[in-house]
């Protein structure tokens, strides 16, 4: 009963999957035998998402806070997502769920914490620095920058910096998010025992998870 949540930052263009090719020694450098990429910076969005057993948020695409020094993803802008996404969902839930994060500088400051006593959401608070990564909805991001390369290649090509753009890219991720069928979020959350097992088996180093 883990409500699984994370931020990841999207680059526009990324998801292309890898083409695999079989060559001969001389093939090596033959123009149709490599695949590039653009190494230039490109628009990015920072979005955040969570599931759980019996269903996921919405994809929320996370505010810059401007009032901080760098005009960075602040706990301000965390606290407009957990009051957004988290707080309706959570009183929906059976009791008992625990509301999984990482130990992100924005997830732990004061005024985060203070949320979760006042509107007594459960949530993991005693992770141990440079524990190992288990949250399985790390595989959904990579499955979500896919689908929205696939869905809508004319964005993966736009070099446009313009509001609109950044607007079309955020719609395109909240349109791929919904077509990730439950059975993958499903396959994610049953295999956590395995995951753990694995994990404790290689004494917390890397794992084919």
């Amino acid at each position: 009963m883990y409500m699984w949540s994370d931020e990841c930052l999207v680059e526009r263009g990324r998801g292309k999957r890898d083409e695999w090719v079989f060559w001969t020694a001389n093939q090596r450098w033959d123009r149709n035998m490599v695949q590039t990429y653009n190494c230039k910076k490109n628009m990015k969005v920072m979005v955040w998402g969570c599931f759980w057993d019996e269903g996921r948020t919405s994809l929320y695409i996370m505010d810059r806070d401007f009032e901080s020094k760098k005009h960075g993803y602040s706990a301000n802008s965390y606290l407009e997502v957990l009051e957004a996404e988290v707080k309706p969902w959570y009183e929906k839930l059976d009791p008992g769920y625990v509301f999984m994060q990482d130990n992100a500088s924005i997830y732990t400051a004061g005024k985060v914490k203070k949320w979760f006593a006042d509107h007594g959401v459960i949530n993991i608070t005693d992770w141990p620095p440079y524990s190992p990564d288990l949250n399985p909805i790390e595989h959904i991001w990579w499955e979500l920058k896919k689908r929205v390369f696939e869905m809508f290649p004319e964005i993966a090509k736009d070099r446009s910096e313009s509001e609109h753009s950044r607007q079309l890219l955020e719609s395109a991720l909240q349109a791929a998010w919904d077509t990730i069928d439950k059975a993958s979020f499903d396959c994610l959350y049953k295999s956590m025992p395995d995951r753990i097992e694995a994990c404790i088996k290689a004494g917390g180093w890397h794992t084919k998870y």
